[in-house]
């Protein structure tokens, strides 16, 4: 393996469980989102179950933006791991993680972050978009006990 082998990227780091709820809710929705039609009307299900319609039509918004400009404008290709698997990958950690930093506010480590994802040119969008994103799944989160997505 060399440094730009592109499996290093989805090689298992830790365990969804051992996630947080924010960060691992992130990399569920990527993965629900990127797996197709069906898993993005989980998505939305979920999103309207926890927030209700109009705030979850802002989070959905914020989530279609931000792998939008992931999509049009990365670096490299992100790996993801298949929908169950109960493993994370290290490109899925660095998702979620930047999300979660752009949610709660440290805006200049997540545009860094951003940075490595995206050109620099888009890296104040997807920043923004993580951050509305993130906030949104953070206040659905603290309004379950327990979350129902794992």
């Amino acid at each position: 393996m060399t440094i730009h082998d592109r499996h290093i990227a989805d090689q298992p780091t830790m365990t969804l469980r051992q996630l947080d709820d924010l960060d691992a809710c992130c990399v569920i929705y990527l993965r629900l989102w990127c797996d197709g039609p069906d898993g993005r009307a989980a998505v939305r299900r979920d999103l309207d179950n926890g927030l209700g319609p109009r705030r979850a039509a802002t989070a959905i918004e914020a989530f279609e933006t931000l792998i939008s400009l992931l999509s049009r404008h990365q670096r490299r290709k992100l790996m993801r791991h298949a929908v169950a698997c109960p493993c994370l990958g290290a490109d899925e950690a660095t998702f979620a993680h930047f999300v979660a930093t752009a949610a709660t506010g440290e805006r200049e480590e997540a545009l860094w972050m951003a940075m490595l994802l995206v050109r620099p040119d888009m890296a104040m969008r997807l920043t923004a978009a993580a951050s509305a994103f993130g906030l949104r799944i953070a206040q659905m989160l603290a309004q379950r006990i327990p979350p129902v997505l794992h």
